[in-house]
């Protein structure tokens, strides 16, 4: 029978685990695949991985990578995807936020023969505060403005890929992976269908703010030079200026007036300074960036598993 992989990056979720692995296999029950759960602790610090093995001491088709250490996000769901081993393999949430029930309808769009099928949240940042709604809604402005592959707003890691795609994802040597602009990057036939978000079941979310920012700039800096390019036209721009202000000074001292006003210069001294170090901090992005790539380290370290790396389809009794 043909196999879905559900992949589920954790950290601190002892407390919605276990629903969400009822909920799963309840959904299971009406549809004619076969279930893979692979659970991903990211370096939890509660009792997420008791749970973890509690719950495959349960089910046979429930398999874990526990994580030596909190990668972030993005390389558990790497680690998911390269153990895998679904003809589609769907990824989601642990708190519950993404409705296992909406696993019907990404089947049946992929039933359709799309090979990508991306949830596009309807109810984005309900209840949410100002600063929470004006910092996701600069996180995708950024990412569209400065990143040469276009990311669809409002769509979360709660999606169906395709075999064939999670394939090209396990060859990729990429360091620093950035997934959302990976799947617009391959291309493939996409579906976008919407869900309402639901409330966190328990617990609090463990995304901050210093969490949004460093995946913008790994998917900006992953995707487009636009930001070298940016600095350059800066530069121009202020360096024209400046010429046009060497050339007014100039007149106005052989008019006999000199330009004075030191707190115009200390100004304009500190604003050129900070710009600089801005324009070094994008280079050194870039820079640090290629040092990861070369030193080829490994996305995430698995401490313990109940599975085997393979890329072979198997069957549970």
């Amino acid at each position: 029978m043909t196999l879905i992989s559900v992949i589920i990056p954790a950290f601190n979720e002892a407390g919605n685990l276990e629903i969400l692995t009822s909920r799963l296999i309840e959904v299971f029950k009406e549809i004619p695949y076969q279930l893979e759960i692979i659970v991903i602790n990211d370096g939890s610090s509660d009792d997420s991985q008791a749970t973890i093995e509690a719950l495959s001491s349960v089910f046979n088709n429930f398999f874990y990578l526990n994580l030596s250490r909190n990668f972030g996000q993005q390389s558990a769901l790497k680690a998911g995807y390269d153990y895998s081993r679904g003809d589609a393999v769907i990824c989601m949430d642990a708190d519950l936020q993404n409705p296992p029930e909406m696993i019907f309808l990404l089947l049946k769009k992929w039933e359709e023969g799309y090979e990508i099928v991306l949830c596009k949240r309807k109810n984005a940042n309900q209840g949410a505060g100002y600063f929470k709604k004006f910092s996701s809604k600069f996180f995708y402005k950024a990412l569209s403005l400065l990143s040469e592959v276009p990311v669809e707003r409002d769509t979360p890691d709660f999606r169906l890929l395709d075999r064939k795609l999670v394939q090209i994802i396990k060859q990729l040597p990429e360091k620093d992976i950035f997934l959302r602009g990976i799947i617009s990057w391959a291309g493939f036939n996409r579906a976008i269908v919407e869900y309402c978000h639901g409330p966190r079941f328990r617990g609090h979310t463990n995304y901050s703010i210093g969490k949004m920012v460093a995946l913008a700039a790994t998917g900006i800096t992953s995707f487009s030079a636009r930001p070298l390019h940016i600095a350059i036209y800066m530069g121009l721009f202020f360096s024209g200026l400046s010429l046009l202000f060497i050339t007014y000074a100039i007149v106005r001292y052989y008019q006999g007036h000199t330009i004075s006003g030191w707190a115009s210069l200390i100004v304009t001294v500190t604003f050129l300074g900070g710009l600089q170090l801005f324009i070094l901090g994008i280079i050194g992005l870039y820079i640090g960036k290629l040092l990861i790539q070369a030193k080829q380290r490994p996305d995430y370290v698995i401490r313990n598993t109940n599975m085997e790396f393979s890329t072979e389809i198997s069957s549970f009794k």
